[in-house]
């Protein structure tokens, strides 16, 4: 996909995941369902992390795009989104949550449209974690992730309140 409609689906993903989101009961944003690994208001939490992740691959990418980029994250770092995400939302949360995702899509948005059009389909050896071997790995590689994750909980979200209401 050519980096303008990339850009701007991401923005529509992003768009679809907002209404999907918009949907949940506040009562409901502490919902775990038996099985799952986040709840539902946790799914806000998890969607931000990986904001913030592939931020860093996308900034990562763009300040050497030639060069093996080692793991970013701090340890511990998405053990600690995950819990987070598994206790969910109180209803006071779930606006500053929706605020950092804002800020962060933005972040990943504008580096994705720094980048060269030489750069944008340009496969980068990326190492996501210690011990693993380079993923060669493009900016539309990130956004199109980014845009499918968006999409894969914008079709949860919906089952999980439809299990919550069942199980209130």
């Amino acid at each position: 996909m050519d980096r303008e409609a990339a850009l701007s689906d991401f923005d529509a993903a992003r768009e679809e995941w907002e209404a999907a989101f918009a949907q949940v009961p506040d009562s409901a944003l502490a919902y775990l369902k038996p099985g799952d690994d986040y709840a539902i208001g946790g799914l806000q939490v998890h969607v931000n992390w990986v904001l913030v992740h592939y931020g860093r691959i996308l900034d990562g990418i763009r300040a050497e795009p030639q060069q093996e980029l080692q793991p970013l994250d701090k340890p511990g770092e998405s053990d600690e989104a995950n819990k987070r995400a598994r206790a969910g939302l109180t209803a006071a949360e779930r606006k500053p949550a929706l605020e950092e995702m804002s800020g962060l899509h933005r972040f990943v948005k504008d580096t994705a449209a720094d980048l060269s059009e030489a750069d944008w389909s340009r496969k980068t050896p990326v190492i996501y974690g210690d011990g693993q071997d380079p993923y060669p790995t493009s900016p539309d590689d990130v956004l199109g992730w980014l845009r499918d994750h968006y999409r894969e909980h914008v079709e949860q979200c919906p089952e999980l309140v439809a299990s919550w209401r069942e199980m209130s």
